[in-house]
């Protein structure tokens, strides 16, 4: 978890044959390729158009989430193409934040307001790569250790278990409650239908810490509504969700507090066309020996959070006389008694007045480019234990790591 002290496309024309083919009736072909998935009863439709839309061969996809403000909307976009067969893919993603925005909300879909976060994968079998900004590339290996891929979750969950790029509304679509209604049948035969995924499901795509906040059992939120749109021949070509349980939910939990609508929209074009780009090679740099846990970088060493992951559980140690994200001053342990009961924010709230007076005695150098200047930051991961005892034995404790940002500089 972490704590901050400032919270601070391509048009091409249609040759007009084309265009009244494709305006014209279903050929037997397409008739005979839908059956497939038309064919069944109502209540398998959408499960059998996942065969379907695999029966393709590949396809483009892009996948946004609109995050929208009164300041301007947040756009989370993945665009890339992926081979069914070979269950390889690639991917652009590329967040973009209004300077408006606010920098809870900023932080908390992991940029700045202003800011553009974009990066490059992609996916071989299980394993992931992630080309870094200066043209390398690091492989996260699905077989590695199991401390290893715990923290590398958010990278190597980009290798679906449904489709070959995960973390889409294809997940969604794929857990998605059964259709209890016909779909509209539209005049080029596409079959649009109105349904239901879990509120959990649907969180899933969003940042971990976002995911994290929302309710389980009875408290989990409403169901979110979504559309699943199917061509002629049963294959998936859109799907769209509201994600307004969930947002409401979030703002309940103090998240996203400025964000008015949250929506996801996932569309598939060039079926059979796509091919995914496989670049990354045998150059690529194993993460897992690569990376080191932030939790374990000394003080006065710098780090890069350039790694691909949506957390500073894993970084890249450089030189601090070049580029990087974040200067730690200081590792402090956490490890308190109280007979109230304790929380988290309790865990961080002695793990910041510790880091306060580390930064107050961290050498100049090591804080120098603070942005913004005097402020830091506490990463950590406390630990609660409440104790049924008369004593009230209760007990909040942690490593924290506190570190200075430069937002890249």
């Amino acid at each position: 978890m972490r704590e901050t002290i400032r919270r601070a496309a391509l048009a091409v024309p249609l040759l007009l044959a084309t265009v009244a083919c494709q305006s014209g009736a279903e050929s037997g072909a397409d008739r005979a390729a839908g059956e497939t998935v038309y064919g069944r009863k109502l209540a398998d439709q959408i499960d059998a158009s996942e065969q379907a839309t695999a029966r393709s061969g590949s396809a483009r996809f892009t996948f946004t989430l609109a995050y929208r403000t009164g300041n301007g909307t947040v756009e989370d976009v993945t665009t890339g193409a992926q081979d069914y067969g070979k269950k390889t893919a690639d991917a652009v993603r590329s967040l973009t934040v209004p300077t408006g925005v606010s920098e809870d909300t900023a932080a908390a879909l992991g940029a700045r307001p202003g800011g553009r976060v974009r990066q490059v994968f992609e996916v071989t079998g299980n394993d992931v790569a992630y080309r870094t900004a200066n043209g390398d590339w690091l492989r996260y290996a699905a077989s590695g250790s199991t401390e290893f891929t715990g923290k590398a979750g958010s990278v190597l969950r980009r290798a679906g278990e449904r489709v070959p790029y995960g973390g889409t509304l294809a997940d969604v679509v794929a857990g998605a409650a059964d259709p209890d209604r016909k779909p509209h049948v539209e005049h080029d035969g596409r079959h649009r239908y109105e349904v239901t995924a879990g509120a959990r499901t649907a969180g899933d795509l969003l940042p971990d810490d976002l995911a994290d906040r929302l309710g389980t059992g009875k408290d989990e939120p409403d169901p979110v509504p979504l559309t699943v749109v199917l061509d002629r021949e049963g294959r998936l070509v859109e799907a769209t969700a509201d994600y307004a349980p969930i947002l409401a939910a979030l703002h309940k939990a103090g998240a996203l507090k400025d964000v008015t609508e949250l929506s996801a929209a996932y569309r598939l074009t060039d079926h059979g066309r796509a091919v995914p780009k496989q670049t990354a090679g045998a150059a690529a740099q194993d993460a897992e020996k690569t990376l080191t846990e932030f939790r374990r970088v000394k003080p006065g060493a710098c780090a890069s959070a350039d790694t691909g992951l949506t957390s500073l559980a894993l970084v890249r140690v450089v030189d601090c006389a070049g580029g990087f994200d974040a200067r730690v001053f200081g590792q402090v342990a956490v490890d308190t008694t109280t007979r109230t009961e304790p929380s988290v924010e309790d865990g961080f709230a002695e793990a910041r007045a510790r880091c306060r007076s580390a930064f107050g005695k961290a050498p100049a150098q090591w804080t120098a480019r603070a942005k913004p200047r005097n402020a830091f930051l506490v990463d950590g991961d406390p630990t609660v234990e409440i104790g049924h005892t008369p004593a009230g034995d209760n007990r909040v404790s942690g490593e924290f790591t506190c570190y200075v940002t430069t937002a890249g500089s």
